[in-house]
């Protein structure tokens, strides 16, 4: 985590979890965005989604970055499941976040 909280600001992690059988929109990212500030609680969100992201959203995740420096990370039911196993077998969960946001950044 104190990674997180020196490369991306993140006094806080700001958490949004949606129940729904769909996956997130475009407009659920903005409304992440709207939370984080470098002078609030920082640069960096998680999204907890059912089904994970859409291409939309994908999108705008990606604009957020590029165009605001702020790190949104979106996680589905597999991705806590497979932070639950690793917690369980002693393993570091934010591991598997910290691999979400290399694979996003690679991407770029």
């Amino acid at each position: 985590w104190k990674f997180f909280r020196d490369k991306y600001r993140a006094d806080f992690v700001v958490a949004d979890a949606k129940n729904s059988a769909k996956p997130i929109t475009k407009q659920d990212v903005l409304q992440m965005g709207n939370y984080l500030k470098p002078d609030g609680a920082g640069a960096f969100g998680i999204i907890i989604s059912r089904k994970g992201s859409g291409s939309s959203s994908d999108i705008a995740i990606r604009e957020m970055w590029l165009y605001h420096h702020k790190m949104i990370v979106v996680l589905d039911d597999n991705d806590v499941e497979q932070m639950l196993l690793d917690r369980k077998n002693g393993n570091d969960p934010a591991e598997l976040i910290r691999k979400k946001i290399e694979d996003f950044r690679l991407s770029i």
